[in-house]
């Protein structure tokens, strides 16, 4: 028996599906988009998006005002990543 696995290197073709789907279906349709690429599924296709193509990302060096706000941050609330993130425009990873 196979047992077929999704996953692999996203393909910048698969980048701009992604994409267009998002602006289609929105932010909570994972399963929907997923099944336009045939080899991610929900959760590989909303990790890609929050982790690498959302345009709210930021994808420049940290500035010594957003280390020093994520120090402040961590202090107050310590392991809270998936909160403080957003808080900084940042993602948790």
């Amino acid at each position: 028996m196979r047992i077929m696995i999704k996953g692999g290197v996203w393909k910048n073709t698969e980048d701009e599906i992604l994409k267009a789907a998002v602006m289609k279906y929105g932010k909570n349709q994972w399963a929907r988009i997923s099944s336009l690429l045939v080899r991610k599924s929900a959760k590989q296709c909303k990790g890609r998006w929050y982790e690498w193509l959302d345009p709210s990302i930021k994808k420049t060096e940290w500035t010594r005002e957003e280390d020093e706000k994520l120090l402040h941050l961590a202090k107050l609330m310590p392991t809270q990543w998936r909160t403080i993130a957003p808080i900084i425009g940042r993602t948790p990873s």
